[in-house]
């Protein structure tokens, strides 16, 4: 709940910390960052069924490799850490206050981050189980099982970063900049032994320097360093972010697509230099989109709106590909048609796809507490 004290009500929006207020400029970068993951897996997904009958699951870029510029927008993976930068360090600096240790702020943290992811990996494989048990395909079955886990990977780095949170905050306030320019000084020299060597062990680091940057950018979010940059300077840093990915495409050695594509080197995983430009470059311009947006946020039509989004958004993410496991394979069974990926109906019929999906997903989330409701006694 936003706090409505005296100090909170007068405090600039840039300036106001964030202890005072709820952020809902932060939840609406969550949200959006996880719901472009989402809307990007339902319409990356291309099904087809082969003349034996047989279906198959690939990725539509790999076909239409033209369509990498929406990658450049909708891939928001750094913001989704910025944005855990700023919560981690608002909540361990509200522990601190209480008397809580950095080690017990760290379990709880976790606890509370996969405490829904458990339960839900663990249906999975039953289900993945049980579906290998009555004859499914294995070939089929583990390519479904694989893309349905899979996207939990930046989960797990979060929790990573949750673990070093304190350590980046005790940097942050002694090094401040100088921490960020050493994380990509680092990040590229990973990159640059990986690609000379081309063993993908040693970009794994990265997964700590590339998302760890982004996270150390929310602490100064948080404090609002970044909040006091003016807007001129904002967008010539996103064109110089821009413009450093584009050089770096140019060159062949990265992929101009962001999402991992066949015969490209992948330039999220691990997390490249080209992973990299894209922080740099998105951080500036949800900067710019706060300056818009933030004013707007706190209204009494649009904060609760907001407030729910962002409280459903981790449960909306783990489903949103079981979910469309389900709808496919309903749609398979009944031997209806499915559009050749890429072509004109294909693309046409993706809102519509988008829309239907969307509306399920909003009917899947709110049936615990339709359940809740019909247990409930009568007063």
């Amino acid at each position: 709940m936003t706090d409505t004290t005296p100090e909170a009500r007068t405090l600039p929006a840039d300036t106001a910390p964030a202890d005072l207020a709820r952020d809902r400029f932060a939840d609406l970068v969550r949200s959006v960052a996880l719901g472009a993951v989402i809307c990007g897996h339902w319409t990356m997904a291309a099904v087809s069924v082969d003349a034996g009958g047989a279906l198959h699951v690939g990725n539509v870029l790999a076909r239409a490799r033209w369509a990498w510029p929406a990658t450049w927008v909708l891939v928001l993976i750094g913001l989704f850490f910025l944005v855990g930068g700023f919560a981690n360090a608002t909540s361990l600096t509200r522990a601190r206050a209480r008397g809580l240790s950095s080690r017990a702020w760290v379990g709880r943290r976790l606890r509370g981050l996969f405490g829904p992811v458990v339960p839900f990996v663990a249906l999975v494989l039953a289900v993945v189980g049980i579906a290998l048990l009555v004859g499914a395909p294995r070939g089929l079955t583990a390519t479904v099982a694989v893309a349905v886990l899979m996207p939990l990977w930046f989960l797990a780095v979060y929790g990573v970063l949750v673990v070093l949170a304190p350590l980046g905050l005790r940097l942050d306030a002694r090094w401040g900049w100088r921490v960020w320019i050493v994380m990509s000084v680092g990040a590229v020299a990973v990159d640059a032994v990986r690609i000379v060597t081309d063993v993908p062990w040693y970009g794994y680091l990265n997964y700590v320097l590339v998302w760890g940057l982004a996270q150390q950018l929310g602490f100064a979010y948080r404090d609002g360093r970044l909040t006091r940059v003016r807007a001129p300077a904002l967008a010539l840093w996103a064109a110089a972010g821009f413009g450093t990915m584009a050089l770096l495409a140019s060159t062949g050695e990265w992929s101009w697509s962001m999402v991992g594509l066949p015969g490209d080197r992948s330039p999220m995983n691990p997390p490249s230099t080209q992973a990299l430009a894209h922080v740099w470059a998105q951080v500036p311009l949800a900067l710019l989109a706060r300056r818009a947006l933030a004013g707007r946020l706190d209204g009494p039509r649009a904060a609760p709106l907001l407030d729910r989004v962002a409280d459903a958004s981790l449960r909306a993410f783990l489903w949103h590909l079981p979910l469309y496991v389900v709808v496919t394979a309903v749609w398979f069974a009944a031997g209806w048609p499915f559009p050749e990926p890429a072509s004109g109906l294909w693309w046409a019929t993706r809102p519509l796809v988008l829309v239907v999906l969307g509306a399920l997903l909003v009917v899947l989330l709110g049936l615990p507490a339709r359940l809740r409701r019909r247990r409930a006694p009568a007063a």
